[in-house]
């Protein structure tokens, strides 16, 4: 499976919003795109999706932007890459969904293959949640070239 951009985008953003945290509250798109290296326009269609499939909140004013709308434990990886990369499957007859017919389906031992990359990615990406991966990242991201003090 090969990620986009827009997906890799995604991540990142949700990502950042966890290592934030409850403390921080809202976070404009400015911020998080300064965070995660992403061109502000891009990630404004990003949160928008995000929004729109309740993972994040947003509010208005001075103050508004984004936050969580779930703990980040509660928030898995394969929720975040299905909702932009949609199926899973590596070739479209290996979906679990409808999957294409395949001319070789007789005998075909590729088939077989192709699903279980499929399970296997769709199993990493479940267990992987964004309240493990902020606990890994060891503190909030900071925007590119700023200076981290130690």
């Amino acid at each position: 499976m090969w990620i986009t951009n827009k997906t890799d985008y995604a991540t990142r953003a949700v990502l950042a919003l966890a290592l934030a945290g409850d403390r921080a509250g809202y976070l404009s798109v400015a911020e998080i795109a300064d965070r995660v290296d992403v061109p502000q326009g891009f990630l404004e269609q990003i949160m928008s999706q995000l929004r729109g499939a309740g993972i994040v909140r947003s509010a208005r004013g001075r103050t508004g932007g984004y936050r969580l709308n779930h703990p980040p434990g509660e928030i898995s990886l394969e929720r975040i890459v299905r909702l932009f990369q949609g199926p899973l499957s590596p070739i479209a007859c290996a979906t679990r969904a409808n999957p294409e017919p395949c001319t070789m389906s007789v005998g075909c031992s590729l088939q077989r293959v192709w699903a279980g990359i499929r399970d296997h990615t769709i199993e990493v990406l479940e267990q992987t949640d964004f309240g493990t991966l902020a606990a890994a990242a060891g503190g909030a991201w900071s925007p590119p070239g700023a200076a981290i003090s130690r």
